[in-house]
């Protein structure tokens, strides 16, 4: 079977699956009385059991197999759950991740040893399935003497549906097919079983049922009713080239001859129900199949995301010629043109959102794998910690969706390791043992904005100074002159850490400073505000998308250049002698705050041409800080798709990529925050 084609729908499902077994452990944990979240635990096992036994992963298959066995010892309530199973079943969750890891990535599912995982599971379920589960025994043997008898019972049904089929030139045969007794995944091999067949025909009946096949209730034979216009031979050729089948026996039913192979009660009581394969609605039968056939439509499709991307590219160029179009029809006032391109603008407004909205992404996706973070990191420092959620549907652009989970998860270790103090030191100063982390996410205006709270210790901002003097970061003159605020924010440059010893949580100096140059590489801002023994809020504040944002358009001698506007405050004409020069640096003082003032032409090292009456200054800000960027005229305001500009510009600090006007002049993007560093 060539499995390549199903190979990224198999990796993408059995992530599902990870992050369902991982949630359902976390809920298990917190009430090991609740039994009831095992069945979903247990389903996600056996599925992702399934899907790795058919495209061949054996290594996997063996460990969901041995998973299945304890939980369902739990919940058919044969096995107490204790913390040792769930930090168990907890490694399996792990090491089953890093097998679909090394399979997506190419390498062997062998990466990973998992035998001695195998022999733990093996140790909890196999003592206790031998006394425990006894009782249960004499079902057991009922229904596999009855999926093991030689014949199969017909109901009046079947009986008619094998005659219409027989008008039409089919048959109808029993196929016995019996499994390899060393077959470790039953259920797996009758669904290639099933699926074999229905290239054949129309499976009408099986015993026993499709549901108890799934779920492994069967010895190592079942018996199938299969409609077809193939020979007997084409059948068992088709069956027979499936792994683990030990023998396939076939015998064409004939109605006339029924009562000599119909076998005594037992058969008929395992035939009652008479179960049909779902989807497999027999074709000659169409009256008697109709009611029982459910159509179901999906409601979404999974979409690569370089498809996306493409689109997004195709938008974009949209947009640019839009935009050129507006301006040839300006520049030669044609009407019609222009009213055109009013409706036309409507429309790609429209698409542009849609294709903005398809991009969107709920943070659940990047959020979902931190209660297993936060409760690992719990257990390794001795804490007690609560980890809330709140905003989790709020959805991001996927390219940000990507960047931002390796800033959150520094955020939250720095919560548990310096915020959150031990449960001892919290009774002492009154607090609850169990610590609060939380997790927000909302929408403000066109930005996202994510919260990392702790109701810790709170950053010392004393402590940082000192940190920051010791280190040589700052002169100790610069220090006495910050106040707290600005202080604690030291924290965000590279190399510093308050940490006395280096653990494997936090500590190693690399934690803050990374946090502030990922999310101001997608356009954000990160912030703190922090009270001594109350705790702290770390603030991101992230742009909804990175493709197309609205800009101002200025000009520095012939040469164009675009600021987003999410980073401007007001656009101001000034005389040059109102800008005054404090500790030789120019500012000037605008509604009775001084703000600095960055030259554009010394920022590009472009000589000085010429000095104009009036100097355009556009104030910009990034978190509190405020500057004025001096350019030399204002062009206006434009929609602008942004490019990437590759890998040859990667030293330009200053541009944060470029974009291409409507008359196809290209036009370089400011980076604001690098500026004003």
């Amino acid at each position: 079977m060539d499995t390549n084609q199903y190979m990224d729908m198999f990796l993408d499902e059995s992530h599902e699956h990870l992050q369902s077994l991982n949630d359902g452990l976390l809920s298990l944990e917190d009430n090991m009385e609740d039994t009831s979240v095992v069945n979903e635990i247990f389903r996600n096992a056996h599925t992702l059991k399934g899907m790795s036994a058919t495209m061949g992963y054996n290594k996997i298959a063996e460990l969901t197999h041995e998973m299945e066995d304890v939980l369902d010892l739990i919940r058919k309530e044969q096995l107490k759950l204790n913390e040792d199973i769930i930090d168990t079943l907890f490694k399996c969750v792990d090491s089953l991740g890093q097998m679909i890891d090394s399979v997506g990535n190419g390498e062997s599912e062998d990466v990973v040893d998992v035998s001695d995982l195998v022999k733990k599971l093996s140790s909890i379920s196999k003592p206790d399935k031998a006394g425990a589960a006894a009782p249960a025994a004499p079902a057991a043997a009922d229904a596999k003497a009855s999926a093991a008898a030689p014949t199969i019972e017909l109901s009046d049904v079947d009986k008619d549906v094998i005659k219409q089929a027989a008008e039409t030139g089919l048959q109808a045969i029993h196929i016995k097919v019996t499994l390899a007794d060393t077959c470790l995944l039953k259920s797996a091999r009758s669904y290639m079983v099933m699926n074999a067949l229905d290239e054949l025909g129309d499976v009408i009946k099986s015993v026993p049922s499709a549901e108890d096949l799934e779920q492994e209730k069967f010895d190592h034979s079942f018996d199938v009713v299969l409609i077809t216009a193939s020979e007997e031979k084409a059948v068992q050729d088709a069956v027979n080239s499936i792994s683990e089948i030990s023998k396939v026996e076939t015998n064409v039913i004939k109605l006339d001859e029924e009562k000599k192979a119909a076998p005594a009660a037992p058969a008929a009581k395992a035939a009652a129900p008479a179960p049909v394969k779902k989807a497999a609605a027999p074709a000659p039968a169409k009256k008697a199949a109709a009611p029982a056939k459910k159509v179901h439509h999906s409601q979404s499709v999974r979409v690569d995301i370089e498809k996306l991307d493409t689109l997004m590219n195709l938008m974009g160029e949209l947009v640019i010629n839009k935009v050129r179009l507006e301006q040839i029809g300006q520049t030669h006032r044609l009407a019609d043109l222009t009213e055109t391109l009013e409706q036309m603008d409507r429309v790609t407004t429209d698409l542009q959102n849609i294709v903005m909205k398809v991009r969107m992404v709920p943070v659940s996706s990047v959020f979902n794998r931190f209660p297993r973070m936060v409760r690992d990191i719990a257990k390794e420092l001795n804490k007690e910690i609560n980890l809330t959620i709140e905003g989790e549907e709020t959805e991001l652009d996927r390219t940000v969706i990507d960047e931002i989970g390796d800033p959150i998860m520094h955020l939250l270790r720095n919560s548990c390791d310096h915020g959150v103090e031990e449960p001892d030191e919290r009774e002492a100063k009154g607090k609850p043992r169990a610590g609060e982390v939380g997790l927000i996410a909302r929408h403000e205006g066109n930005n996202v904005v994510i919260m990392v709270t702790d109701d810790g210790a709170g950053i010392d901002a004393a402590k940082i100074r000192a940190k920051a003097v010791e280190k040589g970061m700052v002169t100790q003159e610069e220090a006495d002159k910050m106040d707290d605020a600005e202080a604690v924010r030291l924290i965000f440059l590279p190399g510093f850490s308050t940490a006395d010893h280096i653990s494997d949580i936090s500590g190693r100096g690399v934690g803050m400073d990374v946090v502030r140059s990922k999310i101001e590489a997608l356009s954000g801002h990160v912030d703190v505000e922090t009270k001594i023994d109350e705790g702290s809020v770390f603030k991101i504040k992230l742009p909804l998308t990175l493709a197309i944002i609205q800009a101002m358009l200025v000009k520095v001698q012939e040469e164009m250049y675009a600021i987003p506007l999410g980073s401007i405050d007001s656009t101001i004409n000034i005389q040059e002698d109102e800008i005054k020069t404090v500790q030789n640096k120019e500012v000037i003082v605008l509604r009775g705050e001084i703000i600095p003032i960055i030259r554009m032409e010394k920022m590009l090292q472009v000589p000085h041409v010429k000095d104009s009456d009036e100097t355009f200054v556009v104030v910009v800000h990034t978190g509190d800080a405020k500057a004025g960027i001096v350019v030399d005229n204002l062009i206006g305001q434009q929609e602008i798709v942004i490019k990437t500009l590759g890998s040859l510009f990667t030293g330009l600090k200053m541009f944060s990529g470029a974009t291409v006007l409507g008359d196809g002049r290209v036009a370089l993007i400011l980076d604001v925050a690098t500026m004003m560093q």
